[in-house]
């Protein structure tokens, strides 16, 4: 039984390819801040935390063409309201959050679909998958024996 509520395979190069023109074209119609960054959530199994990776696009001069760069930085989500698969837009905070946290979740642009929308973050879902195991009745060593 798959607890996840996204597909097994997910890896965020998949949505780098699925969502590059939305982004790029989202990006220059919405002007943003020179600080906000747009990215989609690769990680949440920290409680609070997310791991978001940011693309962005820049014009090298010498092969005319736009190359993708991809930053993975860590956010702080107040509410634990992102999921794997989530695009959204994060700010800094000014300050350190921790040793490695310095952005903040602004806002969710877009939800990955998800069956079960109250289906368990990473973190929980490890938590859940402890708590569920029993120790059998019959030590292990004596079912062997017979």
């Amino acid at each position: 039984m798959l607890l996840s509520p996204v597909r097994f395979a997910w890896h965020y190069k998949y949505w780098q390819r699925q969502t590059a023109g939305f982004l790029r074209t989202y990006e220059k119609n919405n002007k943003l801040p020179n600080n906000e960054m747009i990215g989609y959530v690769v990680n949440d199994k920290h409680p609070k935390s997310v791991r978001v990776a940011c693309d962005r696009y820049m014009w090298v001069m010498r092969y005319k063409k736009a190359f993708r760069f991809t930053k993975k930085i860590w956010a702080h989500d107040e509410h634990s309201e992102c999921r794997i698969g989530d695009v959204v837009r994060v700010q800094p905070m000014g300050y350190r959050m921790g040793p490695w946290k310095t952005y903040v979740l602004v806002r969710v642009l877009h939800r990955e679909p998800r069956d079960d929308e109250f289906a368990p973050r990473g973190s929980e879902k490890r938590n859940l998958l402890l708590s569920d195991r029993v120790e059998p009745d019959v030590p292990l060593a004596a079912a062997f024996v017979e």
